[in-house]
Formats: C-alpha cells, sequence, structure tokens
C-alpha cells in the first residue's frame, strides 16, 4: 500500500476482504510504518482475532516470497507501475488473482459551456491535493481554445496566491513534498520538459530552505517529446493543453 493515503487506502482493501471471511497481510510503504502498525493495533482492538491482518515489516526484496507462498491467495497493490509489473508478474506466474492501481495522468477537459470560475476552483483543488501526490488527482487540463486564454489567466492567478508553507498551519495550502527524491524527479521532469519547449506559465521549481517544497506551477505550450507530455506529473505542477474542440479533448485523452 503506497505511503500518499497511508489510512485510507489500507481500511478501503480490508474492511471488505475481512467481511468476506479473509485474512489480510499489509507490506506498508517504508516511510510510513508507524501507520501500517497502528492500523494492526486497530483491528485487534476491535476484537479481531491474532493474524487476522497482519503487518509485515519487510523490505521489497522480501515480497515475491510472500506472494509465492501457497497460503497467500491474492494480491492488491497501489502504487508505480514498475512496482505493479513486478507484483502482476508474479501473481501471473502462480495463477492467483491481483487488483493493481497504478499511477495514473487524468484529464481535466474545460468546454465553453463551464462555468469559468467554478472550472479554476475545482482544477485547482483537482490538481493540489496532498501537494500534487495522488494518483487520481487531475494532471492534465485540456481547454477549448475559445476559453484557453482566459481560463489560463486565471488559473495562473489562483495558483499564484496558493500558500505554501507549515502543513500545521490553518492557512496553509500547499505544504512539502514527502521526500527529497519526489521533489528531485518532478524538478528533472519539469526541467527536461522546458529543455523540450514547454513553457512555464508560473511556479514550477524547487523552494529553498529546509524540507522538500516545491512551488506549484503550471506549464504550458508543450511539445509531444517533453517528459510531461506523456508521464505521470507526481507533485503540485499543472500541464496545460489547447483543444479545438470536444472530439479534438477527447482524442488528447487517448493520446498523452
Amino acid at each position: 500500500m503506497p505511503w500518499n493515503f497511508p489510512y485510507w487506502q489500507v481500511f478501503r482493501f480490508a474492511a471488505p476482504a475481512l467481511m468476506a471471511g479473509n485474512t489480510g497481510l499489509l507490506k506498508h510503504a517504508s516511510n510510513v510504518m508507524r501507520s501500517a502498525f497502528a492500523i494492526e493495533e486497530i483491528f485487534k482492538r476491535a476484537g479481531f482475532a491474532d493474524g487476522c491482518f497482519t503487518t509485515l515489516p519487510i523490505g521489497s526484496k522480501r515480497v515475491e516470497q510472500v506472494l509465492r507462498d501457497e497460503r497467500v491467495r491474492a494480491v492488491t497493490l497501489t502504487g508505480s507501475e514498475g512496482a505493479g509489473r513486478a507484483v502482476g508478474s508474479v501473481a501471473g506466474d502462480e495463477i492467483k488473482h491481483s487488483v493493481l492501481e497504478l499511477g495514473g495522468s487524468d484529464a481535466f477537459i474545460v468546454m465553453p459551456s463551464a462555468d469559468l470560475e467554478t472550472a479554476v476552483s475545482a482544477a485547482v483543488t483537482g490538481r493540489t491535493i496532498n501537494n500534487g501526490q495522488s494518483c487520481i488527482a487531475a494532471k492534465r487540463f485540456i481547454v477549448h481554445e475559445k476559453i484557453y486564454d482566459e481560463f489560463a489567466e486565471r488559473f495562473v492567478a489562483a495558483f499564484e496566491r496558493l500558500d505554501v508553507g507549515d502543513p500545521m498551519a490553518e492557512s496553509t495550502d500547499i505544504g512539502p513534498l514527502a521526500t527529497q527524491d519526489i521533489r528531485r524527479e518532478l524538478d528533472e521532469q519539469v526541467r527536461r520538459s522546458v529543455e523540450c519547449g514547454a513553457r512555464k506559465l508560473t511556479g514550477a521549481e524547487p523552494i529553498d530552505g529546509p524540507g522538500y517544497f516545491y512551488r506549484p506551477g503550471i506549464l504550458a505550450d508543450i511539445p509531444e517529446d517533453a517528459p510531461v507530455y506523456s508521464e505521470e506529473v507526481f507533485g503540485p505542477v499543472a500541464v496545460l493543453f489547447r483543444a479545438r474542440g470536444l472530439d479534438d479533448a477527447l482524442c488528447a485523452c487517448g493520446q498523452r
């Protein structure tokens, strides 16, 4: 299970699985192990018998051994494409059921019929939820050419009003990214995309100082060879595309 929603992701699997009479094993992300042990304790306090739900404090190299154990009948994973390939291949080799929820780059389409104030507000929330670190967040914003300029102007203004800072402060909109590697990978995607010809409309750069803070940003005029054209962007950076009409927007959803 992933670190970005360490409780909800686990319970949405565990609750129906245990209600159906199964037991559960949790190999959680290594940076949220205290959450993993807290979840196991919750099931014990709720009255489940020992062994009904168990946290496995193991590294990724030992996952295959667990999956191949004859007592394990099925596996679910939420994570990266690489992790999905590894888990899916072992499950397939063992002829075991698997459910994989991997990274995505969800499209957010805006047509001239939209109320722009509402659309921009939803777009900002959709892109910056959990500091942009969500696989189901809106990531690609495909806007009809008739309203593109106005949407972009409002979108940029809204991003620039976001307060970046202490995640415990009520006034903060954007906190730090989860790890140094995530910030480095995000910035590398942005840097390479700009080198390919993408244009920064605002932000999209690391913030100096302690913590893995990254200034929320928007990229536009993105060429097809730019990383952000086809890759998931896992952080508070939106990518903006222009569409000639609904058919063009829907076609763009499948191409990127």
